[in-house]
């Protein structure tokens, strides 16, 4: 895909997300020191669930969109050390939908590239 059509459709998904998010979710591109946006990285917070042990907290998320964004899923990552069943320990969310390698199973073992279990 060209460079256009990657940031015409974050910007017109940065325009909706600006009308219509959830509360307590933020998402905004980087910001260089001269003003100007890139719209390939954002830096997120999302907030911890209310009712479970995360709740109050807020978790930051860097998003890197690439050059070939929709085509191609972007880059999800929490800083280094962050603890969740779908997080690496570089911070790397491990998620199926977000691998350019689809998995295509039914196995929980093969469909869970991280390699946890929730089951152990």
């Amino acid at each position: 895909m060209s460079d256009g059509i990657a940031r015409s459709r974050l910007a017109e998904e940065r325009k909706a997300w600006r009308k219509n998010h959830p509360h307590g979710f933020v998402a905004k591109p980087m910001s260089a020191p001269d003003g100007s946006v890139n719209l390939l990285v954002w830096h997120c917070v999302i907030p911890g669930k209310v009712g479970t042990d995360w709740e109050g907290g807020y978790f930051p998320l860097t998003i890197n969109f690439s050059e070939d964004y929709p085509s191609k899923p972007p880059i999800c990552k929490f800083p280094n050390g962050f603890f969740h069943p779908n997080v690496y320990p570089s911070g790397n969310v491990c998620l199926s939908i977000l691998s350019e390698r689809r998995v295509e199973t039914l196995h929980y073992s093969d469909a869970n590239p991280c390699g946890h279990s929730r089951f152990a």
